[in-house]
């Protein structure tokens, strides 16, 4: 998903306050932004779920823990 730079640089301002990590540095690491384990895209339940991932860098385990 492209972004523009300012609204990356919000969300990497926003995960690092958060979460410690950047979701660009999370990204690049190819780890979960919430609990820095690895991320593999075949864990996840369906395209919501892997949307996202694309948009706020969070695993499925954790996206089910934070959302039900």
């Amino acid at each position: 998903m492209k972004r523009s730079p300012k609204i990356k640089k919000v969300l990497d301002n926003i995960t690092k306050n958060c979460f410690g990590k950047t979701k660009t540095d999370a990204e690049a690491e190819r780890i979960c932004v919430f609990c820095h384990k690895p991320i593999n895209l075949e864990d996840f339940k369906d395209d919501l779920s892997r949307k996202e991932y694309e948009i706020s860098g969070i695993c499925q385990k954790c996206q089910d823990d934070t959302f039900g």
